[in-house]
């Protein structure tokens, strides 16, 4: 919990350095809804492997102009979750439920920053919050990093469309295990990249 509260005042740091910058180059927010899939544990006691569920997410992100192709983006999103068995004894059942959020920050690069249509590629990197919603266990925070691209789509100057499809990769130390209580834990991870892919499209406010 420690490292998400950082992460947040790193991001309202960077926020307040850069808006008197905004306020002069341009800003775009961007509220978005989307569908996250992929994210998979293996017990490395029982060789279970251990799903999220595939579900809606949503979100916010914030682009700060630099040049004519070029912006700083900040980036939140959050899925709400369950973690599920794939194979064994109890698949299908759902362990518990799982929130997972993400803390980004970085930039998109686009060939060119006019016309209605304009293409865009985007690298951001921060935090994997995940908040398990069972009784006792304790949530983690890992560093992560996500790689995409998509297409702005402009009404007009100040109103457009923005869709996109995202890779996040979330780093974990080697196996180790995640979401305990009172030296128990509910998961041993093997492995060290937890992946999810997520589709988004929101609307874009440009100021």
């Amino acid at each position: 919990m420690r490292m998400t509260k950082l992460v947040l005042i790193v991001i309202l740091t960077v926020i307040a350095a850069f808006a008197p910058v905004a306020a002069f180059a341009g800003v775009e927010i961007t509220p978005f809804a989307g569908y996250t899939w992929g994210g998979q544990f293996v017990d490395s006691y029982t060789n279970t492997e251990l799903d999220v569920k595939e579900t809606n997410n949503y979100g916010v992100m914030l682009d700060i102009n630099q040049d004519q192709q070029s912006q700083i983006e900040l980036y939140f999103s959050r899925q709400n979750s369950q973690l599920k068995a794939k194979n064994g004894l109890f698949t299908g059942s759902p362990l518990f439920d799982l929130n997972i959020e993400y803390y980004h920050i970085g930039g998109t690069y686009s060939p060119s920053m006019s016309g209605n249509v304009r293409g865009f590629v985007v690298g951001t990197i921060g935090a994997t919050y995940m908040d398990p919603q069972k009784s006792g266990l304790d949530s983690l925070t890992k560093f992560s990093f996500s790689l995409g691209g998509g297409v702005k789509l402009y009404v007009t100057k100040n109103i457009g469309f923005r869709l996109e499809g995202r890779w996040f990769g979330t780093i974990f130390d080697g196996s180790g295990a995640v979401f305990c209580t009172n030296g128990a834990c509910a998961v041993n991870v093997q492995g060290n990249l937890f992946s999810q892919f997520v589709a988004n499209g929101g609307l874009i406010l440009a100021f």
